[in-house]
């Protein structure tokens, strides 16, 4: 169904618009009011506007300005009294998609209209091809030659076939929301909607109504009834990231969804189905926040029908050599270079333990191609990321156990500083980046602080960032 809006502020030429554009693949709606109707597209963008120049209270102009700046994407057509082509034509220069000066004819609004919703539609396809192309390039899952995680890869090609909902588990980094991508490429509901959301980036008053939407009046604010993003995901993909930070509260309300696939928007009475497939992730241990009373045993097995476990990068180490060529040949023809590593290279790749996975080697050989002049990748190239890289070859005169203390204490100098700066000095969150407890980091940090001048560190109860 294609939306279009007429913002207009002679009704009876909204009407007339209605009434020739009336078809059973098309909604269109009138706004007389421009302030209401450029209210209206920025909360819930059309797939096309048909915009007056002249309105009282705001002009074409402005409300074009403000929409092409916030949704680019969108296009416009002006409809133009025969004093504001000029404007029209301006606008075009702009961004605008075309003009139709009053009074047109039918087939000229049907044939605009039909062009502009083509276009609409290709630059969607468009954008969402990047995406694939840009998902497939960060996690090249399906080349992988880790058997570790072609099992996993595999056990997502067979869970795609079915509804069933799956839990996809990994350290930050590891492509959670790749493979969740992958599943639903792979799955019937391919040509539906995928909505990724996540969970830990929005405040706990904003998620639920985010993800159950609302009815007008429901709270102060809201002026209208809004659609949540489980909704937006009918007949397509809902997937959760960091489904571990929901509140508990909000997670009795989603268990009911999960079961019945209806809800009910916030201040509403009447059920909405929506029929999606569910898929999640989380980096953080759930059958330890079971028993620590913060996750919901129920929603837990309802949601891990199907469980997938990413390795991390340091378990599938034949992959970095593949993944960095990948990444390297990508990014050489953005930055219209010419690079390629060395064996040394390579070796100084796999030498890493990678705490931030996929993610961390992709943005390393992004940064490298941008900043190289071009040429052949040596060890010495990363040492602005890896400063103990140049070290290594100066322990190969010691003893192997020797070797092995001194590299680890240089590790954990470096180690718990980096993840902690990382997540902002918010020593929970880093403790999670890094998989261990929040004692544990305590006492990495108090060992790197050791050994910088006997610096302090705070207090257990204290909360860096927090």
């Amino acid at each position: 169904m294609s939306r279009i809006l007429v913002i207009d502020d002679e009704a009876a030429l909204g009407e007339n618009i209605q009434r020739m554009l009336r078809s059973p693949g098309v909604n269109v709606s009138v706004c007389v009011d421009p302030v209401k109707g450029l209210a209206e597209c920025l909360a819930n963008p059309p797939d096309l506007v048909l915009l007056d120049v002249r309105m009282p209270g705001m002009s074409g102009e402005e409300v074009f300005a403000r929409l092409h700046e916030v949704h680019p994407g969108l296009p416009i057509v002006f409809l133009t009294a025969f004093g504001s082509v000029e404007s029209a034509v301006l606008a075009m220069r702009d961004g605008a998609f075309d003009y139709l000066q009053k009074p047109f004819k039918r087939e000229d609004l049907l044939l605009v209209v039909k062009r502009a919703l083509s276009h609409a539609r290709l630059e969607h396809q468009v954008e969402e091809l990047k995406g694939r192309l840009e998902a497939l390039g960060e996690a090249d899952a399906a080349q992988s030659r880790s058997t570790a995680m072609l099992d996993q890869v595999e056990k997502c090609r067979r869970a795609a076939a079915t509804d069933a909902t799956v839990m996809i588990l990994g350290e930050s980094g590891t492509g959670k929301e790749v493979t969740a991508r992958f599943i639903h490429d792979q799955s019937r509901r391919k040509d539906g909607p995928f909505v990724p959301v996540e969970c830990s980036a929005m405040p706990g008053s904003l998620i639920e109504s985010e993800l159950f939407g609302y009815e007008r009046g429901a709270f102060t604010g809201a002026e209208r009834t809004k659609k949540g993003l489980i909704e937006s995901a009918d007949g397509g993909t809902l997937f959760l990231d960091e489904i571990g930070d929901l509140g508990v509260e909000l997670q009795t309300r989603l268990f009911r969804f999960v079961e019945e696939r209806v809800l009910r928007r916030l201040g509403g009475l009447t059920p909405v189905r929506v029929e999606c497939r569910i898929l999640c992730a989380t980096n953080q241990d759930l059958l330890a926040k079971i028993k620590a009373g913060t996750f919901r045993e129920e929603l837990y097995y309802r949601l891990s029908v199907v469980t997938v476990k990413l390795p991390p990068l340091r378990d599938r180490r034949e992959d970095i050599p593949h993944l960095a060529r990948f990444f390297l040949e990508r990014f050489s023809r953005r930055y219209g270079k010419s690079l390629s590593g060395s064996p040394r290279f390579y070796d100084a790749l796999m030498g890493q333990r990678w705490p931030g996975n996929v993610r961390q080697l992709k943005n390393v050989v992004e940064r490298l191609t941008a900043l190289h002049p071009g040429g052949v990748l040596e060890p010495e190239d990363l040492e602005e990321d890896f400063p103990q890289v140049e070290a290594v070859s100066s322990l190969s005169t010691l003893p192997w156990k020797d070797a092995r203390e001194q590299h680890l204490a240089c590790f954990e100098k470096s180690y718990a500083q980096a993840v902690l700066a990382r997540c902002s000095g918010n020593v929970s969150a880093a403790a999670r980046e890094a998989g261990v407890d929040r004692k544990t980091f305590y006492s990495l940090l108090r060992r790197e602080r050791d050994q910088h001048h006997g610096e302090s560190i705070p207090h257990d109860g204290i909360e860096l960032g927090e």
